[in-house]
This record gives structure tokens, C-alpha cells and sequence, in this order.
């Protein structure tokens, strides 16, 4: 299986970061202590490793956002990130998943629980190239908005409430939603491809060229479509960063069941 790393330049030293499946790690769940209240339990976490399957990946390099609540109430952060069941699991082969239930917290400027990793490393929109790449499988969306975001290029320090680029699961349809404004919901829709359905791997990439386009990707039973769009002006020079996971978008209001919510499985992401 191809493995989930991040890796960037600090100064002159290069360090090789982020997830990595077949590391081992020391961590224990820290749910508990980041949280004073969590949603109703959520359906059971994926089975456990295998004999012989590959041991935790390690998660360095990123911060995780959880669906239940810190002491102010607002979706829990734990950081660095560290695997947190039965939000962030590692199946029997290995990969990643994410559960993100209806009922689940939210983060301050959101109606939509997520289980989702965010880049720690920023980067200046427009300038010099960036990509995140990945194999994904969407296991379940929420009941009544078949729709699950699995990663974005998200605003920071002062655009940190603005998702700017983000990539959708809808209803088997893949596209890239592009933010033309910060305030507001001006957008541009970049369609690739559909007919994906629950359980399908498929391949996908979002990169800034650093030339004022951005390109998106996707690979899919052989269908490998691309598309390209300027960079909206109002984010060029903007301080961003990359996020993936399960961030479903049916909004929050604690009365959906249990276990209705969004499950993501991803077996390869790269940040470059």
C-alpha cells in the first residue's frame, strides 16, 4: 500500500513528516482529556489490525480536529495529531479512516462536524508550488446531504475561518468548489469526475501552481480528468495551509442518529 506522508523545507534542512503508515508510535488517545462532553456514541470502530499488518502510522507534521467538545465548546483539537478512537482509526491493511458524525461538535465558524487533520506547515497562496495528492475511499455519507468534504487548501492566521479550496464527495460526484470572495459564498465549481459510488478507491490532487493557476485532479476506473482555474485574487498572498479527512456536510442539530454521519478511509496522502 502506498504510504501517507508530509514533507516540507525548513531553512536549509529537509524533514520527512506526516503520515506514514508502518511506523510505530507511543500515543494514547487524548480524547477524554480534550473534551467535557461527547456526542452520542457513534457505530463501532473498524476491526483492529491484523497479525501481521502494518503498526500505527505515525501522524507528525499535522493537528487533528475532533468532533466533540473542548472546555469552550467548540470542536476539540489535538495536537500534534495523534490516532483518536473511533474518530481517527487505522484499518486491518493499514489506511487511515475517519468518522465524522451528523451529531458530532463543531469548530467556532461551522454547522458541520468533522474529523479532520490540518496541515501544521503554511504556506503563502501564489507563491511557489504546493500539492496535496491522495487515495481515498468514501465508506458513508450523512442521510439526508450525501456530501463529505475530504480535503481543502484552508485559510490561516487571518483568513483561518475561510475554507478556500475544497474538494467534494457528492452523491458520487467529485468536484473542486473554489471560494471567490472571503466573505460570502461566491464560488467557482470545477467538476471531474462521477459515478463513484460508496467503497470505491479513486485518486485525487489539488495544487497551486504558484503562477496565479491551481490545478485539480482525479483518477477513477480510468478516467483521469484535470482541471484548471486562476487564482481568485482575493486569496493570492493569502496565508493557507492543507486539510483532509471527513468534514460531512450535513449540519449538526443533535437530533440525527448515532450512527449517521461521514466515514473517509484514506490509504495515501502526500503534502509536497
Amino acid at each position: 500500500m502506498t504510504g501517507l506522508c508530509h514533507h516540507h523545507e525548513v531553512g536549509s534542512r529537509i524533514r520527512s513528516v506526516g503520515v506514514r503508515v508502518g511506523v510505530l508510535i507511543a500515543a494514547t488517545c487524548v480524547v477524554a482529556s480534550c473534551s467535557t462532553s461527547s456526542p452520542p456514541p457513534p457505530p463501532p470502530a473498524p476491526a483492529p489490525p491484523s497479525p501481521g499488518a502494518p503498526a500505527a502510522p505515525t501522524l507528525d507534521g499535522w493537528k487533528l480536529t475532533l468532533p466533540t467538545e473542548n472546555a469552550k465548546g467548540d470542536a476539540a483539537i489535538v495536537d500534534p495529531a495523534q490516532p483518536s478512537p473511533p474518530y481517527l482509526t487505522m484499518d486491518g491493511a493499514g489506511a487511515l479512516v475517519f468518522w465524522a458524525p451528523v451529531n458530532g461538535a463543531t469548530t467556532k465558524n461551522s454547522d458541520h462536524a468533522r474529523t479532520e487533520l490540518d496541515s501544521l506547515t503554511n504556506f503563502t497562496a501564489g507563491s511557489g508550488k504546493h500539492s496535496l495528492t491522495g487515495s481515498a475511499i468514501v465508506n458513508q455519507v450523512p442521510s439526508d446531504a450525501k456530501d463529505v468534504i475530504i480535503a481543502q487548501i484552508h485559510g490561516a492566521d487571518d483568513v483561518s475561518s475561510v475554507p478556500f479550496v475544497m474538494l467534494h464527495w457528492n452523491d458520487g460526484e467529485l468536484k473542486v468548489v473554489v471560494k471567490t470572495v472571503r466573505k460570502g459564498s461566491a464560488s467557482q465549481n470545477y467538476p471531474l469526475t462521477s459515478g463513484i459510488p460508496l467503497g470505491a478507491k479513486f485518486d485525487f490532487g489539488i495544487t497551486d501552481n504558484g503562477d496565479g493557476t491551481m490545478t485539480f485532479t482525479a483518477n477513477y476506473a480510468g478516467d483521469t480528468p484535470q482541471a484548471s482555474g486562476p487564482m481568485p485574487p482575493e486569496f493570492a498572498g493569502a496565508t493557507v495551509r492543507f486539510q483532509a479527512g471527513a468534514y460531512q456536510q450535513s449540519i449538526s442539530t443533535g437530533t440525527a442518529a448515532p450512527d449517521d454521519g461521514a466515514r473517509v478511509t484514506f490509504s495515501a496522502l502526500t503534502v509536497s
